[in-house]
Order: structure tokens, then C-alpha cells, then sequence
């Protein structure tokens, strides 16, 4: 090797040293850096606060409402007592009567003459018969005739007078029956009656309700039966007004068209709402008494099971409070349950328990993102 090639391989070697040497000074400036920068302080910050509350004993009662129909306490259906052919008609439908006010005339002559033809031969019958008894009464004084004879013709003249009273009742009546009166004070909520028609006593001429007192009629399933015994209290609503009502009556037997079950209610205080108008009846259909209960914005679902999260103190649970956390001096530190447990009935603000948790239980009624199982939290202290 030459001279010059001897001097260009020593400068390079110096050169390497140099740069291993740079890099040396460069590592080990920043482990020193590293080693003696001070550690973060720990930040802590505040748990999640939730409110609790123990399950309560008390009623739930579920109310159903049905739409139904306001209707006159008491219907009447007018039928003449005679037939004949209707002459005048003197209301129609809507109108108001008093009882005894005239509903319609029916020319019943034929009968009137009949009846009367009745009272005239029973009065011819009694005069007959006054006479065979005047005689035989002066006979029984002159010994010429006994006195079971008498007695025959005193029996024939009483029974005479007999059949003239209900013959001259009965002409009367057909005098009077020509003329058809309302039996009450009230509406005439239909009429069918026709000018020269004929009329029975069979016919319907028009129907009264009474003045005064309403019913509610309306229907339900037969599951809903028990819930609808005659005595049980409902209430009712229209257009922004209460009424308190009873049920009175539930029919026995479904309707044939509709499957269901008939049922009447009396109401207070809706005399003045118009017959046939819709109002709406709730009642308890369903009841729980002393159950064990939590509000029911405490009840969450998850895959098809439903949960309330629950917390056991820190004395209780054993866990301690982490590094990080803290809490409020009057707060109580707590671990959340996940606790899965069956419900039964809910009116809307409570919803019971029937199993998964005690009375003794304390059930996170507030809403927090921190809020599965093991998660640590601080109770709020208990209003008052």
C-alpha cells in the first residue's frame, strides 16, 4: 500500500470515530432528558353521582277505558190499548212532553159501539133481573115461595150488576183509549206512526225517554268480565269533564255479532249532555295490592330481559376507591349491579317487582353514561 493510500484509509477511520461518537453524545443526552423530566401529577377526577332509592309497597291498579254511549235512564215504548186507525198524530221525533200529554187519536168507533152494546144488554139484564127479585121477595112474604128461590133470584140480579160494571168499565175504557197520553214527562226520541195506518196493541207508536237521569252503555271482551261486576265504580270523560258513575248491569249472554259483552252504568250529573252521545269509561281492570314496587324509569331492557341497576356500599362490596376518582364529603362511595328481575303490572310512574330484588334493596333511580355492573359511583345523600 502506498503512502497516499495509508493517509486516505487513516482519515476515514478518524472520520467514523468522530460520527460513532455524535451519536453516542445524542442517545445519551436523551435518556438523560427522559430520566430527569419530572412524572405527571395524577389528575383526579370526580365519580359519576346517582340517586337511590328502596322499593316501595304499595297498589298498582291498571285502568282499561271503553268508548260508550250516553242513554236515558228510563225508555218507554208507547202501544195503544185498542186497535183502530190512526186519525191525528200530535208529536214527532225530538219533541218534549208531559205525562199525559196527548200522543195521537185512533178511531177505535167499532169498539166504542161494541162496548157500548155490552153495557146497554147488561143493563137490560139487570133490570130483568130487579124485577124476578122484587117479586120473589114479595112471594117469600106471602109464604108462596121458599126461601132458596129468593135466594136463586137475589144470586142471577148480583151477578147481573156484575157484568154491567165491567161492561160499562169497558165502554170507558174504548171511550177513553181513543186518545193516546204519554206515560211520562220526557223526549220523544223516535216515532212511527203514519197518518190513517192502523194500530194494535201491539204496535209500537213512538218511544219516550225519561226526563232527568242518564245511563252509559258500552262493551268489552270476556276477559275483562271480572273487572265489570255490577257495584264497581267507574269514571267517566267528555270533553275535558269528569262524572263518577256505577256499573248497574252486565248482560249475561255476547252479542251475536260482535263477541262482546254488554254492560250499563249509571252517571252523575250528565242530565244535560244529549242522548246518544260518546263518552269514555275507564275502570280498574287489573289490581295489585302490597306489591313491591320502583319507579318505573328505574326498569331498563336489554336482549329480551329486563334489569334495575342496584349499588352496594363500599364497606359492603369490598372495592376501594381508585387513584383517580373522587367524591363529594357527603356522598357515599358505591359499586353498581346489573340486577336482572321480573315485573309484573305498571300504571305508567311505578312497575312491581315480583322477583330479583328484596324491600331492602337500593335501586339507582338517576340516569348516568357510568351506569354496568362494577362500575364505581357516589350516592347522592336521601331528600330529607
Amino acid at each position: 500500500m502506498s503512502t497516499e493510500e495509508i493517509k486516505a484509509d487513516n482519515r476515514g477511520r478518524r472520520i467514523w470515530r468522530i460520527m460513532l461518537a455524535a451519536c453516542l453524545i445524542i442517545i445519551a443526552a436523551a435518556v438523560i432528558k427522559r430520566f430527569m423530566k419530572p412524572e405527571d401529577p395524577i389528575v383526579t377526577v370526580p365519580l359519576s353521582s346517582v340517586s337511590t332509592e328502596a322499593p316501595e309497597r304499595t297498589d298498582i291498579e291498571l285502568e282499561t277505558s271503553m268508548v260508550g254511549t250516553l242513554m236515558p235512564a228510563s225508555v218507554y215504548y208507547v202501544m195503544p190499548k185498542t186497535s183502530g186507525e190512526i186519525r191525528e198524530i200530535y208529536v214527532s221525533q225530538g219533541d218534549t212532553v208531559n205525562e199525559g200529554d196527548p200522543i195521537c187519536r185512533i178511531d177505535n168507533e167499532d169498539q166504542v159501539e161494541a162496548a157500548r152494546i155490552q153495557r146497554d144488554t147488561a143493563r137490560i139484564a139487570v133490570d130483568t133481573a130487579k124485577t124476578s127479585l122484587d117479586r120473589m121477595s114479595a112471594l117469600l112474604q106471602t109464604g108462596d115461595v121458599s126461601r132458596q128461590t129468593y135466594e136463586q133470584a137475589k144470586t142471577a140480579y148480583d151477578q147481573a150488576c156484575a157484568q154491567l160494571d165491567a161492561a160499562q168499565l169497558s165502554y170507558d175504557s174504548q171511550s177513553e183509549l181513543s186518545v193516546v197520553t204519554a206515560p211520562v214527562s220526557g223526549t220523544v226520541e223516535s216515532e212511527s206512526m203514519e197518518l190513517n195506518a192502523m194500530a194494535a196493541p201491539s204496535s209500537q207508536l213512538c218511544v219516550i225517554s225519561g226526563e232527568g237521569a242518564r245511563k252509559v252503555q258500552f262493551s268489552v271482551p270476556d276477559r275483562l268480565l271480572s273487572a265489570v261486576e255490577a257495584g264497581v265504580p267507574v269514571h267517566m270523560e267528555r270533553q275535558g269533564t269528569e262524572y263518577e258513575g256505577t256499573i248497574t248491569s252486565v248482560d249475561l249472554m255476547p252479542n251475536t255479532q260482535t263477541g262482546l259483552f254488554g254492560v250499563e252504568a249509571s252517571i252523575e250529573g250528565a242530565e244535560n249532555i244529549a242522548v246518544g252521545s260518546g263518552i269514555k269509561v275507564y275502570f280498574v281492570s287489573e289490581r295489585a295490592e302490597d306489591a313491591l314496587t320502583v319507579p318505573t324509569d328505574a326498569v331498563t331492557y336489554d336482549g329480551g330481559l329486563t334489569y334495575v341497576y342496584t349499588v352496594t356500599y363500599d364497606g359492603d362490596s369490598g372495592e376501594s376507591l381508585s387513584e383517580e376518582a373522587m367524591i363529594s364529603e357527603q356522598n357515599k362511595l358505591a359499586t353498581v349491579h346489573k340486577t336482572a328481575v321480573e315485573t309484573g303490572l305498571s300504571d305508567g310512574e311505578r312497575t312491581e317487582i315480583i322477583s330479583g330484588i328484596e324491600d331492602d334493596a337500593e335501586v339507582i333511580v338517576s340516569w348516568t353514561a357510568q351506569l354496568y355492573e362494577g362500575a364505581q359511583v357516589q350516592v347522592l345523600p336521601k331528600e330529607g
